[in-house]
C-alpha cells in the first residue's frame, strides 16, 4: 500500500503540472492580436479543462487515499453511501420502484451499511463538463467539505469559467469584451489551489484522527 505522502504528492504534482500549462496558455495568448476572438475562446476552453480536470484528479486521488486508509463509510462519511448504493438505486429505478424492488433494496442495505471505501464509486462526485458552483456544492455535500471558501467566487465560476466555456465550446460567441487573459488564468490557478488545499486538509484530518 502507498504511504500517505504519496497521495499528497500526487495532488501537488498534478496541480504543479496544470499551473505550468496555464502559464503556457497565458504566454501564448495574452497580448497578441485576436481579431476574431479565436484566441480568447481557446483560452476559455483550455482554462475550463484545467479547472474540471484538476478537480477530477483530486477526486480520484482522494478516494484512493480513503480506500488505502480503510474504515467504514458510515462512521465518518455517511453521505458517501450515495456512491456505495449506485447499483441498487439504479435497479430500484429500472424496476419502476415496485413493491418487490423496494423490498429488495432495503434488504441490500444490510450488507451495504457496513461497507468500506472500496465500494464507493467516485463517479457520483466527478465533474461532467459542468463544474459550476451548484455542482461543486452538491459534490462537497457528499464529501462533507466546506463550500464556504468558494462562495466569494460563485458568480465568477458560473459566468467566467463555466458559462463562457459552454458558449465557446458549442460554437457560440460569448461576450468576452471584459476578458483579461492574464487575470482569467490567474483566477483559475487560484481555484486549483483552493481545491488542492481542501482535499489535502481532509486527508490530514483523517491521519490526525484515525478511527
Amino acid at each position: 500500500m502507498p504511504e500517505p505522502k504519496y497521495f499528497f504528492d500526487e495532488i501537488d504534482n498534478n496541480r504543479s503540472r496544470r499551473v505550468r500549462e496555464l502559464s503556457e496558455i497565458k504566454r501564448r495568448f495574452a497580448g497578441g492580436r485576436d481579431s476574431f476572438g479565436i484566441g480568447s475562446r481557446a483560452v476559455i476552453i483550455l482554462a475550463y479543462a484545467q479547472w474540471e480536470g484538476f478537480y477530477n484528479d483530486c477526486v480520484r486521488i482522494y478516494t484512493q487515499f480513503l480506500k488505502n486508509n480503510g474504515g467504514r463509510l458510515r462512521d465518518t462519511d455517511w453521505m458517501m453511501l450515495v456512491g456505495a448504493t449506485i447499483r441498487e438505486l439504479q435497479s430500484l429505478r429500472d424496476r419502476n420502484h415496485s413493491h418487490e424492488a423496494r423490498r429488495d433494496f432495503v434488504a441490500s442495505l444490510r450488507d451495504i451499511i457496513d461497507c468500506g471505501y472500496d465500494r464507493f464509486d467516485p463517479q457520483v462526485i466527478m465533474a461532467r463538463s459542468n463544474l459550476n458552483f451548484e455542482t461543486l456544492s452538491a459534490n462537497y455535500h457528499i464529501l462533507n467539505f466546506d463550500i464556504d471558501r468558494f462562495r466569494p467566487y460563485r458568480l465568477r465560476i458560473d459566468r467566467e469559467i463555466v458559462s463562457w466555456r459552454h458558449q465557446a465550446a458549442h460554437g457560440d460567441q460569448p461576450d468576452l469584451s471584459q476578458l483579461d487573459i492574464n487575470k482569467h488564468i490567474d483566477f483559475v490557478a487560484n481555484l486549483l489551489l483552493l481545491v488542492a488545499d481542501q482535499f489535502q486538509e481532509a486527508m490530514s484530518a483523517r491521519l490526525a484522527s484515525p478511527l
